[in-house]
């Protein structure tokens, strides 16, 4: 592996270069899942936050891993795409059970769990699981129809589901990497010691 920033920068590029194969395009893994409406629907920035987690967890596979066993390496991996897939799961079910698109504008938004007193008046026997034809009622405003503090919880949850996705797959992706071009690394140095007399 080579040393310091020089090492870390090669990661970077390695790190893009597969992102880009695996989207089939030259955008980053964040950017086409905004695309392809996955992401959560708040914040606004939600891609540029992505990155930047991507990149703190680089930093840290990088860091920790450029020296790694083989054995510690393999671990990582396995765990970090068994997290990938647990916490991708979970943030799918919770965006399908906890978002909304309103129909004219497609605008998307994130539901709450508790209903406001008015709406559990009203709705009485479908509080919290409200669905599409409640929203109408309330003209697609979810703060007429849960508390902001269920909203601001479930919009919380829903990003770190994001976040711990995108963070477990850099990691993955990361860390595969950093092993592989430590690999080709000592190959080449070998190869060249036996050349020489």
């Amino acid at each position: 592996m080579q040393p310091g920033l020089v090492g870390f920068k090669d990661l970077l590029r390695e790190f893009r270069g597969l992102s880009s194969w695996a989207v089939g395009g030259s955008m980053a893994v964040p950017f086409a899942a905004a695309l392809a409406s996955l992401s959560p629907p708040w914040p606004p920035a939600i891609v540029l936050l992505t990155a930047i987690a991507e990149l703190v967890a680089l930093i840290y596979v990088y860091q920790f891993l450029k020296t790694a066993r083989r054995q510690t390496v393999n671990r990582i991996l396995v765990l970090s795409g068994l997290l990938l897939a647990v916490f991708g799961a979970v943030y799918l079910v919770a965006v399908s059970l906890y978002t909304y698109q309103v129909p004219i504008s497609s605008e998307r938004f994130v539901k709450g769990y508790q209903c406001t007193p008015d709406a559990a008046a009203v709705f009485r026997d479908k509080c919290p699981d409200l669905g599409l034809d409640e929203l109408k009622t309330a003209e697609y405003d979810a703060d007429r129809l849960w508390t902001a503090r269920s909203i601001a919880v479930t919009r919380i949850a829903i990003v770190a589901l994001w976040l711990a996705s995108f963070i477990a797959l850099s990691v993955l992706v990361g860390g595969f990497l950093v092993y592989q071009m430590g690999e080709s690394r000592v190959k080449r140095k070998n190869g060249r010691a036996a050349q020489l007399p």
